[in-house]
Formats: C-alpha cells, structure tokens, sequence
C-alpha cells in the first residue's frame, strides 16, 4: 500500500474520532452537571425523610406523657370529662402499657436520631435530641405538663420547618417532572402526618392546660384536625397512585380508623361523655385509654407511609442521576468502540493477517503455559475467516480448561459438593474428563467415610458400641478438667460382672456377645441422659457421672445397675443371668467418698479408686456397690508401698523359698515338694505370702515374681541333685533323700495370661536342667473362669512336658463334668474339704477323687493335719497329701523328708 494513501485512509479515520471524541466530551461534562444535580436532590429528599422520621417519633411521645399525667392526676382526669372515681384501678391496669408504650416510642426516636448520622439531617436531628432529653428527664420527675406539652410542640415545629426547608433546597436543583412531582408528594404525605401527629397531643393537652386557656387550646386542637383533613384530602386528590396506595393503607388500619373516629367524634360534639370544662371533649375513661394506645400505632402506620413515600422520592429524585450514569457510560461505550474500531481498522492496513496470528500465537503459548487467566477469551474479530475459527476454537478450549482448573481447584480445596464440580465438559474429550473427577470425588468421599468410620472402630467397642478404653480415658480425663475448672465432682462407677465367664462356658460365647450387648443397653437405659457408658474390655465397664452431688447419689446409682444387669436375659430358648460388683469414685472425694474441694484428681487416679472400690465389692460377697474412702486409700497407699518395697525385694534377694513335703499315701515315700514364696523383709522379718501376694496381683510384680519362683524352684532341684551325687561320692548325708524329687510351682492368674509365661518357664528348664516331669504348675480353680486365654496356655505348658495342677479344687466354679476337657494331671482337693468333720463334705472328697481317677487324673490333699483325716484320705484312695502332720513349710536348709507317713505305719503294725 502506498504510503500517500496509508496517511489519506489514516486521516479520514483519524478526523471523526476526534470529532466524536469532543462531542463525547461535551456530553460527559453535561451528565456529570445533571448527575451531581440529582445526588445533592437525593440527598436532601433522605434528609428530609429521615427527619421527618425523627420528627414522627418525637411527635408519638407526646401522647403516654400527657396519658400518664392524666392517669396520675385525678383532678387532670376530672378536667378531661373522665370518672376519677376509677382511675386508680384503671391506673394500675394501664399504666404499665402506657409507660411500656413510652419506652417503645422513646427507644423508637433514639433510634430515628442515629439513623442521621453522617447525612445533612444529623445536625437538626441531634439539636432535637438534646432538647427532647431535657424533657423526658423534667417529665419522669413530674414535670408540669403543659410546659412539656409546649415544648414538644415547639421541637416538633422546628422540625417540621427543617422538612420543608430540605424539600426546598432539593426542588431547587432543577428536578425533573417525576421528581419534582414525587418531592410534592413527599411535602403532602409529610404535612398530613404532622397534622395528624399533633391532633392527639392537642386534645390532651388542652384538658391539662388551665382553665382560661382551655378555649385556645381547644382551638389549637380543631385547627390540626381541620389540617389533617385538608391534606389527606389534597394527598388523596393530587398525589401519585402509589403514594396515594401507601397512604390509603396506613389510614385504613384499624388503628387509625379507631383514632379518626374519636378525634372526629372529639372535634363534632358527638361523643358519650361531654365536659364541663372543654365543650366538645366527649370522652369516656375506656375510650380515652384506647385513644392513647391506638395513636401509637395509628402514628407507626402513618410513618411506615410517610418512610415509604420518601423512600419513593429519593427513588424518583435518584432518577436524573442514573440516567446520566446510565448515559455517560453508553457514551462511553461508543468511544470506547469507536477506539476499538479505529484500532481495528488502523490494525487491518498495517497487517491484515499477521497481527490476528500473532495474536493467535501468543494464546497458544499462554495456553501451553498453563496460563488460563491472561484474557484468552477476548480474541480479535479482525483477519481471515479461517484465523478467526481457529480463535474461536482455542477460546471454546481455553473456557473448558478453565472449567477443568475450577473443578481441580474445588476438588484441591475440599469442596467436593461445588456447583462447579457437577457441571459436565463439552464433547467426548469432556465426558471422559469429567468422568475421571467424578470418579476421583466418589473415592474421596469414600476415603472420607472409612476414616469417619476407622476414627468411630478406634474410640468404640466393636460388640456394644459403648466407648472403648481409650475413649474412656479420655472422656474421663475431660470430666474431671471441667469439675475443677467449675467446682464440681466428676463420679465413676467401676462396673465388673460377676459370673460372666459360666455364661460363656455354658451357652458359648455368642451368647455371652449377646449378653454384653443387653447389659450395654441396660446400663445405658438406667443412666441420666448426660452420663457415659464405656466398656473397658472383657466384663468390665464404668459409668462416668458429671456432675455427681455427692456419693449416695452414685451408691443408689449403682444400686439401679445392679438391679437392672441382674435381671434374666433369654438369648434363643435359652436363660442368663449374671450379676455385678461395682466401686464408686468421686473426683476430689475426701472422708468416706463425700467430694471435698481442692482435692487434685487425675483421671488415671480416679479410674484406679473405682477398680479397687470394685475389687473390694468383689471381696466382699459380689452383687455389692462399694464406696473409695479413706480407709481403701490407706489400703492403697500401703500397697503402693509395698509393691515398690517387693520391687527392691526383687532386685535385693530378700525373697526366699520355703518347701513343704508332698507325701505318697499309699508307699509313704515324699514324691515332691511344693515351693512358696516368703519375703525376708528387712525390719519386718519373714513376712506370710498373703501379705504381699495380692499387692503382687494387682501390679505388674506378680509375673516377675512368678519368674523368679520358678527359676529359684528349679535351682534348688538342681543343688539337691549335685549335694545327693557330692554325699555318695564322700561321706553321705540326709541330702540324698531330696535328690529327684519334683517341685510345685504356683503360677498367678496374671501370669498365665502373659504372653511370656512359656517362654518363662522354658528358659528356667533350659537354664537348670531339670527333666520338665519334675515341674508341676499350679493354678487356682479361679483363673479358668477369669482368663480367658487359660485353656491354650495350659496345652501348650503340657506340650513342654510339665505337669498342670489345680490348687484349691472345689472353691471354685469348676464342675466335675468339665474335667475330661481340661488340660491338667493333677487336682488338689482344699484343705476346708479336709479338715471338715461334716459327712456331706466327706461324700464330697470322695466323689472327687473318684471322678478324678475316672478322668485319670492325680488326687494331692491339702491341708493334713490329724490321722483321722489322713485315714480317711487312704481310705478314698487318695494319692498324694500334705499338711502339718507331715511337715511344715521350712528352708532349704532346715527341710527335712518324711520317710513314711502314719498312715502307712499302721498298716505295717
């Protein structure tokens, strides 16, 4: 292109815009003017109706002040045609609505006076306000009332000329027909509501003021009902259908027709009551308290139209300026696309197909830059038609990348419910797209559910739901921080069932599972609505209590439970019933389990008073609610310092085994020894195992303990055996009798359950020696019902090659019939079996030893001490005995073998 014709085609562009630019300008300027105009009218007109509103307000106080003066003065009352005689009842029944209905409207101006602030009304409405609490505060302390009613009617006139002053200054900045004719509206709607306001405060007031100023008062009143008239009926006549809508609706309320008709019936002399003092005033007592109240609302009402007409002129006279807005932004505009045009066209001489590539090209890299926010949608309409299409295709992509980078980010955020992330992507490419997000939100959502559900197994019992140990300690562990920090007791009840183990034994342990999800239930049911049901494990549960009043509270509690678990639960054709021994804890709980401020209680600690309060419910017959008091903790304490001193016993050698003979009743011979335990404890001398064995068995010591007995046991064995081979290599010695015998070794319930004991005990064998048919283990009938793993240790401790005992058979709840399916050798009839005189039990012990030799099992009695006894033993066929007519238990050093028992000698005599 020439470059004569480039200038010529760039001139005849050039010139228009810049025509059209000034004239754009010019318009601007004009639109600004009229904008500026309008908002100053605007600004007036709210000015006006928000003091208006203030003015409204003030007006509406007049009546309850003039309204309390008149039930609080009887003369004022005679003065209003009203019967004195029953003013103080009617005082009493009206007067706290009148003085609630002043408080409304006072509350209700505060409230127009700061609705003010910050516009050209803020000023008067302010100045009004000082003066306004200068009467309330002459009026609540009996001010006269006329000069308050003169003064109200002085503010609201200043404030009605304030009005009319801001309706002025607006229609002087040149309205249009719609504004000016909405302000006129406004002016009318707000001199009728003035009228109106006034026509009650008049009529009251002229019965307040003095006689000889009751005619101009009288006059005063008929004029503002006269105006009230004249300027509903100018509003009605000229006004626009809206305003006129607004203010027919106020005036047709019920309130305001009430309040026409006694003003109307007021202003004609046709009421029921005539006074004396102001002719015309016809009004009844009743009538003049519904007058006072019903002016409240009718005053609302009218406002609520006077607001809504004002809010219509501000609307109107708001008009010009969006209008001019509306107009400089379509000139804008058209300059705007003008310079687009022009930028277009000069873009089109210069490079009609370069520019739109280059254009194109720099959205592809943006694209392959991922940059989705540079404006891509915004490309040029100029250049081929083909470089267009391909514009618009790169935009239809760019909008679904956006699309797929929203739902990414929405996805990235967590908001996987978003609009955004359900809207599916345009084409098949979309579809697979969107397909993939969707899939991605199920497998969050999923993951979210698992970890709801992971977090739900983690804090809760999976048979009961109830909340498991953890979520116990917790649970607790907060009970008691909110007790201290508010002063109050958190109580924990220790929950152990009783006889559980025979439920399971008997009907299986899917009915025990169903029996722990009834008592689960029941407990829940028997609980308050506040309180926590939480199962430790096993059959054993607590009851956190928050906040608990004091321990009768939680024994009569424990009481209900009690009562509740032991009922019958029928699990198929089938009946189980357990019972329950529960301990209470309280928080801070001082002198017999009765809270005590200032006590620090751990939740560790309270969970350790309720288990032992229940382990003494257990002592103490079961089926029985123990209380934590000072004497249980001094039990504690002394355990606590025993368990620590038996820990250093451990450590120190102060533990010592004592052996007593275990005799063969029918050769006589002693086939073995039973090892028990004795604590040389310095300053106490030789303590008795019952001493110290159940501080063991409440602490970890128990195993350590059983341990060490067993390898001690194991030792001494092995030192027999080398004495016994040393005395026939030198001189002989009584040492030879121990040499082979076997040893008996008591293992805790505890220690049975441990996962260790195995390993326990085979080490001991490895370490001495000994042929494991020496070893014989004994276990309490007892710990077959309370450990549940039993069964299986004891099959794989018989796998080793040593021999099971069950000690203290018949204390228990081992029944005869079970013992084919236990895995013992050998059971130890207790000694209150033996050393009874009774024939019952006689019958007994003989019944056990034959079922015994039935199941070929060996029978040891224990407890021997008379011939009688040991007579009657030989005479069952019992295998083995011991007992104090044999031998006590003694040291190594000091235990002597019995070589024949009296049994056995008087047979041979």
């Amino acid at each position: 292109m020439a470059p004569s014709l480039q200038r010529s085609l760039l001139t005849l562009v050039l010139v228009p815009v810049v025509g059209l630019t000034g004239a754009v300008a010019l318009a601007v300027d004009a639109s600004r003017g009229i904008s500026r105009a309008a908002d100053t009218a605007a600004a007036q007109v709210r000015a006006a109706a928000l003091l208006d509103t203030v003015r409204g307000s003030i007006a509406q106080e007049v009546v309850p002040v003039l309204g309390q003066a008149v039930l609080a003065d009887p003369a004022t009352a005679a003065a209003a045609g009203l019967d004195a005689s029953g003013l103080a009842g009617i005082a009493d029944l009206a007067g706290p609505a009148i003085a609630q209905q002043l408080g409304a409207v006072q509350a209700a101006t505060d409230t127009a006076v700061d609705a003010t602030a910050g516009t050209a009304a803020a000023a008067g409405a302010a100045a009004a306000a000082a003066e306004v609490a200068q009467l309330r505060a002459s009026a609540a302390t009996g001010g006269d009332t006329t000069v308050l009613f003169t003064r109200y009617g002085e503010i609201v006139a200043d404030l009605t000329g304030q009005v009319a002053d801001h309706l002025d200054a607006a229609r002087d900045e040149s309205l249009d027909g719609p504004g000016a004719r909405a302000v006129n509206d406004l002016d009318r709607a707000q001199e009728a509501a003035t009228f109106a306001s006034l026509q009650v405060p008049l009529l009251l007031g002229s019965v307040s003021v003095p006689e000889a100023g009751r005619d101009e008062a009288r006059a005063a009143f008929l004029q503002a009902w006269g105006g009230y008239r004249a300027a509903d009926a100018d509003l009605t006549a000229h006004a626009g259908p809206s305003a006129v809508a607004a203010w027919r609706s106020a005036t047709g309320s019920e309130a305001a027709v009430q309040v026409d008709t006694l003003l109307d019936a007021a202003a004609t002399g046709t009421g029921t009551a005539t006074s004396t003092a102001s002719p015309g005033v016809a009004l009844a007592l009743p009538q003049f308290l519904a007058l006072t109240t019903a002016n409240t609302s009718r005053d609302a009402a009218l406002r609520e139209a006077v607001d809504t007409i004002g809010d219509q002129a501000v609307t109107a006279t708001d008009l010009p300026a969006q209008r001019a807005a509306a107009e400089l932004r379509a000139l804008l505009l058209i300059a705007l696309v003008l310079l687009v045009v022009t930028a277009g066209v000069m873009g089109l001489v210069h490079r009609f197909i370069a520019r739109p590539l280059r254009h194109l090209a720099q959205q592809a890299e943006a694209v392959r830059d991922g940059e989705l926010d540079a404006g891509l949608l915004d490309v040029a309409d100029g250049g081929p038609r083909e470089v267009r299409s391909v514009a618009r295709g790169l935009s239809a992509t760019v909008a679904s990348l956006r699309r797929v980078q929203a739902q990414a980010q929405a996805v990235a955020d967590g908001d996987l419910d978003a609009e955004v992330v359900q809207e599916p992507l345009a084409g098949s490419l979309g579809a697979v797209v969107h397909a993939s997000i969707t899939q991605m939100i199920s497998a969050i959502h999923e993951r979210e559910r698992l970890q709801v559900s992971l977090a739900h197994q983690a804090s809760h019992d999976a048979l009961t739901e109830l909340p498991n140990r953890a979520q116990a300690s917790v649970l607790i562990e907060r009970a008691v921080h909110r007790a201290r920090r508010n002063g109050q007791h958190v109580g924990l009840l220790f929950v152990d069932l009783d006889h559980f183990k025979q439920v399971n034994d008997t009907l299986g342990h899917a009915a025990g599972d169903e029996l722990l999800r009834v008592v689960s239930a029941r407990m829940e049911e028997t609980v308050r609505g506040g309180d926590a049901v939480c199962r430790l494990g096993g059959d054993e549960f607590v009851v956190l209590v928050e906040p608990a009043e004091d321990h009768h509270q939680l024994v009569e509690l424990g009481q209900r439970l009690i009562t509740a678990i032991c009922a019958p639960v029928r699990i198929g054709d089938r009946v189980a019933r357990v019972g329950a021994s529960i301990g209470v804890a309280v928080s801070g709980a001082g002198t017999h389990g009765t809270p005590a401020h200032g006590a620090d209680t751990t939740a560790e600690r309270l969970l350790q008073e309720a288990d032992a309060a229940a382990y003494r419910a257990k002592a103490a017959g079961r089926g029985v609610v123990e209380v934590f008091d000072d004497e249980l903790r001094h039990e504690l304490s002394v355990q606590a310092q025993t368990e620590e001193a038996l820990r250093q016993a451990l450590l120190g050698n102060e533990l010592v085994l004592h052996y007593q003979p275990v005799l063969d009743l029918l050769t006589g011979r002693t086939a073995s020894v039973e090892a028990l335990v004795r604590w040389n404890r310095p300053g106490h001398g030789l303590v008795p195992p019952d001493a110290f064995i159940p501080a063991a068995e409440r602490s970890d010591l128990i195993c350590d303990l059983g341990r060490w007995a067993l390898a001690a046991a194991l030792t001494q064995l092995t030192q027999w055996d080398a004495a016994a081979t040393a005395g026939a290599a030198g001189a002989g010695g009584p040492e030879g009798e121990l040499a082979g015998l076997g040893v008996a070794v008591n293992i805790s319930g505890r220690h049975l359950a441990s996962r260790y004991l195995l390993d326990d005990v085979a080490a001991a064998l490895a370490t001495s020696g000994i042929d494991p048919v020496r070893l014989t283990l004994e276990i309490t009938e007892t710990v077959l019902v309370d450990v549940p793993s039993a069964l299986d240790q004891l099959r794989a401790l018989r796998e080793l090659g040593v021999k099971i005992a069950i000690d203290d058979f018949g204390t228990g709840y081992t029944s005869i019939g079970q013992l084919p399916n236990l895995p013992v050798d050998i059971l130890k009839i207790d000694r209150s079996f033996v050393s009874s005189p009774g024939a019952g039990h006689a019958d007994l012990v003989r019944l056990v030893i034959s079922a015994a030799h039935s199941f070929d099992l060996g029978v040891v009695a224990e407890g021997i001490e008379e011939n009688d006894q040991l007579h009657r033993l030989v005479a069952d066929s019992c295998d083995s005995g011991q007992g104090f007519l044999f031998a006590r238990p003694t040291a190594p050093a000091e235990l002597t073998i019995p070589r024949t028992c009296p049994a056995t000698e008087d047979s041979s005599t």
